[in-house]
Formats: C-alpha cells, structure tokens, sequence
C-alpha cells in the first residue's frame, strides 16, 4: 500500500512539472475552496500560490461566474446549484449546504406544479467564542454576506468579519459613539471602485421636528469608522439590516417630518413607508420608488433580492402576503405581484409572520425562512404548500446566503490590524 502511495505522488509530481505553471494556476481556478485550502500541502509553490492575494482575487472572481449573488440565471441547464445559508443562534453560526435544482431569474420561471428536489447535504457550527476574545456570547446578528465574508454583531456591541470557510476573523474596533440599548441599523457590503468592503451604522433621532440620521462607516483598508450626519424626512425602522443588490444597501423608512402624534391619531402610524438606498462607493442616498407613491395603508413585511430584482413582502388589509418585484431596478412601473402567501400554516394554521425570501427555483418554488417558526422551507406558489428543510434553535436575525471563497479581510487591507485563525 505505500509503495502504491509513494509511486501515485511520485506520478503526480513529475505530472505536474510537465505541466507550464499557468495550465497549473487555471486548472486550480475551477477548484472549490476545501480541495485548494487541502492543496496547500502539496507543496511550497502550491502553497504560495493559493496564498496570493491576485489568486485569490481571481478565483472569487471565477467563483462569482459561476455562482452569482442571489440567484442564478439558468444559463447552466440543469446542472445543481450548491447553496450554503448562515443562520444565527444564541452562541452559533450555523451553515446549511444546500444542493438546488438550478435557480433562475424571476421572469423565466413557470408556475411550480411539482416539487423540486432539495437536499440538505451538511449543517456545520461555528462556535463564536472560539472567534473572539470573548468568555460567552448570547446573541449574535447576522449583518451581511459579500465575497465570502460574514459581518456579525455580537451582544450588539463587538463587531467581526469572518470566513467561516478559512477560519480567519478580524475585530471591527467600536465606534467612538456607541450607546448600549439604542437602535442600530447595520449594512454590510462591497465596494467595487475603490476594492473595499464597507459596513455602514445608523442611527436616526429628532431634532427640532426633523430627523436626523447619522451614518457610521467602517471601512477595511483603514481599518476605521468615519461619521456622517445628515437631516433627512424619514427615519430607520427598528432592527433591520441593509439589502444588498447593485452595489447599495436598501432599508425600508417611514417618511414624515413631524414626529408628534396627530390628533386623531390611534395605536397605529400613519406615516407612509419608503425604501432608501445607500450607494456604498458614492455614500449618497437616493430614494426607490414604491409602486403606491408611498401609500400609507402599504404595509411592508421586508425587502430583499429575488432574480437578482429588488423584492419586497406587502400585506394588503390582512389578506395574502404579496410578492413584489421591481424587474428593472430603479424604474417604478417595473414594479409587479410575483407571486402570493398564505399568512398561515396550512396544517397547523398559525400565523407565519417575518420570513425572508431567499431564492426561486428553476420549477418557481421559492427557497425561504420564517424566522417565528425558525424553519428554513420552500414554498410551491402553484399548491400553496410549505414543506420543511430545516427546523432547529436559530435566532430570529437575518439569514445571509453565503459563497465560499478564500478572501480574508486583510486581502482589502494588509496594513490593518491582524487577522485571528479561529479553532
């Protein structure tokens, strides 16, 4: 048996001398991230080789191809897509490798009348304490995903970018002005034109009958937060995480200027709804128009991506959720009712409440989480039915779909603080 071992190696070595190191350094580009980080072994070029930044830049390059952001296009038939879900819970990240009949934009799907074949192919754990300096964690929230890098908070104060497939870790040190016990709105990103991912924080208060949101920027190649406050007519709504899509996080906002309740005012607010963009490489906002000029009675349950459009859940009067999607970002009249949900359960009738819509399949079931069941599940549009893939103790944060990439936060900046290699 070593005879057999040491002439397969010997066979390879001579096998791989053969080959110019450019056939070598492309064949390796096709790779997933397990088999290369194992390659490293191979051999101190190999080694080197896997460790270069302008490597590892071209294989999350070749690794965007061939799985974009979101959703795929349909372009590769029926060939499998491999999907991997960061879920949060009280002291865990966990990771569910998902394999999927290949996903299309929005537009192509038919009605599904079938169900698609799903298979959960792993769940791994990350334990956050073993990340950081920390004795216990209680709470983590998922912030965002870009390049194959998580954004957490924990115990919403410490921030960390991490990637779970490399173990690295970096600490995001605290802003100067951190309150504890105040709302946060956080968004996490990449920007394209100065190669640099961003976390932004939010917060909004009153100033004299006008809001006042100040923005705090975080960025890796300084390694330090920036401040920006401006006055702005609306405010961000509680707990709620920056959608990523086109390079610019969007948050959904109540309009209004005046914040005192009005006199004939009940429990409710009446203050029309918004979705407020954040262009991460100009730090500009711009507004995205609603299908309903902002109609007070719009009710939003979420914004998020499906197709690679801009999705959002809307409840009209207490009837089916709706499904709208904005096919041409940016363009009001693109805006159309994809699809319909249930607001309950079919068998058990309850309430399915905050949920976040993931992905469309190739058949048009759509790949989604209900947060207040803690189920991961997909949903056939044509039976109106939800059958469970995941169920289990995860928090009720946001749910990131995460590509596997080799990228380290000091790939963006060497020159900062010293990444952790996790346990």
């Amino acid at each position: 048996m070593k005879m057999e071992t040491s002439n397969s190696r010997s066979s390879f070595s001579i096998a791989s001398k053969d080959l110019p190191c450019e056939i070598i350094e492309e064949i390796l580009l096709q790779l997933p991230v397990k088999s290369l980080l194992r390659f490293k072994c191979v051999s101190k070029s190999w080694l080197n080789l896997i460790s270069d930044h302008k490597f590892i830049k071209s294989h999350l390059h070749q690794s965007t191809k061939q799985h974009p952001p979101h959703d795929h296009d349909g372009a590769g038939g029926d060939r499998v897509s491999n999907t991997h879900l960061m879920l949060s819970s009280t002291s865990l990240i966990h990771s569910l490798h998902l394999q999927l009949p290949n996903t299309k934009k929005e537009e192509q799907v038919p009605p599904a009348t079938t169900d698609a074949e799903v298979v959960l192919e792993s769940i791994v754990e990350y334990p956050v304490t073993t990340m950081v300096r920390r004795p216990s964690v209680k709470d983590i929230k998922i912030v965002g995903s870009c390049n194959g890098l998580l954004c957490l908070v924990l115990d919403s104060q410490q921030m960390i970018i991490y990637n779970p497939s490399t173990r690295h870790v970096q600490e995001v040190p605290c802003p100067e002005e951190t309150v504890v016990g105040k709302d946060y709105f956080y968004g996490f990103g990449y920007d394209s034109r100065n190669d640099d991912c961003k976390i932004v924080r939010a917060t909004s208060s009153s100033r004299d009958g006008n809001f006042v949101t100040q923005l705090d920027i975080f960025t890796l190649k300084t390694n330090a937060w920036r401040t920006k406050t401006k006055t702005l007519p609306f405010y961000f709504m509680s707990s709620l995480v920056g959608t990523l899509l086109n390079g610019a996080l969007h948050w959904a906002v109540r309009r209004g200027i005046n914040i005192s309740p009005t006199a004939d005012s009940d429990d409710h607010d009446h203050r029309p709804f918004e979705i407020v963009s954040f262009d991460l490489t100009e730090e500009t906002y711009k507004e995205v128009s609603l299908p309903c000029d902002g109609d007070k009675q719009f009710s939003f349950y979420g914004l998020g991506v499906l197709g690679g459009c801009l999705s959002m859940l809307h409840s009209p009067h207490g009837s089916d959720y709706q499904v709208w999607v904005m096919r041409e970002y940016g363009v009001k009249a693109s805006w159309s009712v994809f699809t319909t949900i249930p607001q309950k359960m079919e068998d058990s009738k309850e309430y399915i409440g905050l949920m976040s819509l993931l992905c469309v399949l190739k058949n048009g079931e759509i790949l989604m989480m209900l947060h207040n069941h803690k189920k991961v599940v997909i949903y056939n549009p044509g039976q109106r039915k939800f059958r469970t893939i995941f169920s289990g103790e995860i928090g009720s944060s946001r749910v990131a779909l995460y590509l596997e990439t080799l990228v380290s936060p000091k790939i963006y900046a060497p020159s900062s603080s010293p990444c952790i290699l996790a346990a």
